[in-house]
Parts: C-alpha cells; structure tokens; sequence
C-alpha cells in the first residue's frame, strides 16, 4: 500500500529528501496530487513497510510535514 506525505513548502521537501537518501530509506519524490497541493507542488511517496522509518526519521530530525495519506484506488485518505 502506498503513503504520501505532504508539506508546508518546497524547501521542506527538498530537506526531506536529502535526509531520507542519507538514511537509504526508500521512498520517491513526486509531484503532489492536484487534490492536495495546498501548500507544496512536491511530496514524498513511499510504502507501507517504510512508513515507521519514514515518519521517524522526519521527526527526528526536526522535518515539518502537513499530513500523512494512504493511497486507496484513485483516491487519497488522511491517516
């Protein structure tokens, strides 16, 4: 099952991405869906067995994100 969390700012996501490849978890980095690209045109996308490493390391480090989401069908839903 995939995941996507979303962010306050291009910025962000672009920290999370280098932290994230620093710490080799897989994830991508994608452009936000047209339904949550409220704040930030880039989110990150990864599965669900990397879900704890993912959300962990962001707030270890001190990452801001706006909200997580579980991608079901065509549609995503806040988790």
């Amino acid at each position: 099952m995939a995941y996507l969390i979303t962010f306050g700012s291009t910025h962000k996501a672009l920290k999370a991405e280098k932290i994230l490849k620093e710490k080799n978890i897989p994830f991508k980095l994608i452009p936000t869906p047209k339904a949550l690209a409220t704040f930030c045109d880039l989110s990150l996308s990864f599965q669900e067995q990397d879900r704890e490493a993912v959300e962990n390391t962001l707030k270890n480090t001190g990452v801001k994100t706006v909200a997580t989401y579980r991608k079901e069908g065509d549609e995503y839903v806040k988790v």
